[in-house]
């Protein structure tokens, strides 16, 4: 750790000795050539992925940083092991499903998840092209099962539960899928986690940072006390916790659109993301965890999601800054901030937790610590909301006020400090205020 310091001085050193350069480069070729945006956006075709399950076993193993956190050991016990207990021989789960629409949260009680499903209902098309199929599963694949109801009651409930309301798109990505059995439950899709409702509308792939999923299932708990109930009051809106059982590591629901960029998925870095698949891999193992381990979704619907989320990076338009304060705060970028943040998604190699200096418990967790935390991709980040990976602060013009390293400050998600990732809080106020104006630009 104290050798890679030395060389993250030295590059920094480095780099304030040419930043004038390096700022010129970078308005007048745009982003740099560490890109990672030409990587194929799309997998082969037939990939290996849906075929090979050697060839599966080994981009799991390829893609674990630490091998011995608990979410590493349960994929490698299970993942294509060629075990008995192997979740290849799990059925498929690809159920008939519709979204809940918004004309239900009007009728008496709300929508109800026994009600029986519309002559449209139906499963995820497996033959469709992979964008196709990877969108229509993101908004409709029920990819964990809910306990729904208290926030489906009425308009109300649904508001105060962070759900959206869109007539195109239904409530909150819920649906009502069908079960083995022939009964309906009510299910989360992906839309749940990553649509925001803005009042130009739905914005696809940000984390929903109104949505409360510790309310929720408090609410649904019908009173029951157990180490996790306690756990969901302290998620509050925008975290939740898809690791623990018991609820005790609510991060911040993360930002898809630049997934594409990203070299290492989750807060913590636990997955290297090599190529599409890797995330679908990830995606895969996700909804198979999240379904107690007894279903898995058809492994095209994974690489379909996959490529899907990869797509919205085109979401994220990146405009040339213009003269003045934004192209003053591109070069304070360049000689600041470019060590860590690099290349066409502005993101890089996760750093030390002592480095970044934020909460480390998450990065020392026995479920998927690493020691490190990833370096988030700084695309979109003004219309992102929370940051940081526990959500600790509202947005980047709360991350760069020095205030928020005072224990009096109550601009946190929390009163108090908000301590870590002091880049650039040591800048005049003027300069602070033309990097910000330089973020607002990615």
């Amino acid at each position: 750790m104290f050798a890679r310091s030395r060389i993250r001085w030295r590059c920094t050193e480095a780099r304030r000795l040419r930043a004038a350069f390096a700022a010129t480069i970078l308005l007048a070729a745009g982003p740099s050539s560490c890109a990672r945006h030409d990587r194929p956006a799309t997998p082969p075709a037939p990939s290996p992925y849906l075929t090979d399950a050697a060839w599966r076993r080994a981009a799991l193993v390829a893609s674990l940083v630490n091998p011995s956190n608990e979410y590493s050991m349960v994929r490698l016990a299970h993942y294509d092991s060629g075990d008995k207990s192997d979740w290849s021989r799990l059925p498929m789960w690809n159920p008939r499903a519709e979204p809940v629409t918004p004309a239900e949260l009007d009728a008496p009680g709300g929508a109800l998840a026994t009600a029986p499903l519309d002559a449209g209902a139906r499963p995820i098309d497996t033959k469709a092209d992979l964008l196709a199929q990877g969108e229509d599963a993101f908004f409709h694949y029920p990819a964990q099962l809910a306990r729904a109801q208290v926030a489906l009651s009425s308009r109300p409930a649904a508001a105060r539960h962070g759900l959206w309301v869109d007539e195109a798109r239904g409530v909150g990505g819920i649906v009502r899928a069908e079960m083995a059995d022939g009964s309906r439950a009510f299910a989360f899709t992906c839309a749940t986690c990553h649509v925001r409702q803005d009042p130009g509308g739905l914005v696809v792939g940000v984390g929903n940072e109104r949505l409360d999923v510790g309310r929720m299932l408090l609410d649904g708990s019908r009173g029951a006390t157990t180490d996790a109930t306690r756990s969901f009051l302290t998620w509050g809106p925008g975290r939740v916790d898809v690791t623990t059982a018991v609820g005790s590591e609510p991060v911040r629901i993360p930002d898809l659109r630049p997934t594409r960029w990203l070299t290492h998925l989750q807060h913590g870095g636990a997955v290297r993301q090599r190529d599409v698949e890797t995330l679908a891999i990830r995606l895969e193992t996700l909804i198979i965890t999240s379904n107690s381990s007894v279903v898995r979704p058809p492994r095209e619907i994974a690489l379909g999601l996959a490529t899907y989320v990869w797509s919205l990076a085109g979401s994220l338009p990146e405009r040339a800054p213009k003269a003045g304060t934004e192209q003053h705060g591109a070069w304070l970028f360049a000689s600041r901030c470019a060590d860590c943040h690099a290349g066409d998604g502005y993101t890089g190699a996760p750093v030390p937790l002592a480095e970044v200096g934020t909460d480390p418990a998450l990065g020392r967790s026995s479920t998927r610590g690493t020691g490190g935390y990833r370096v988030p991709s700084l695309r979109g980040v003004s219309s992102r909301g929370m940051l940081l990976h526990d959500a600790s602060l509202p947005g980047i013009e709360a991350l760069f006020d020095p205030a928020r390293l005072t224990p009096e400050y109550a601009g946190g998600r929390r009163p108090g400090a908000v301590p870590g990732h002091t880049f650039g809080l040591d800048l005049p106020d003027a300069d602070r205020a033309d990097l910000l104006a330089f973020l607002r630009t990615l």
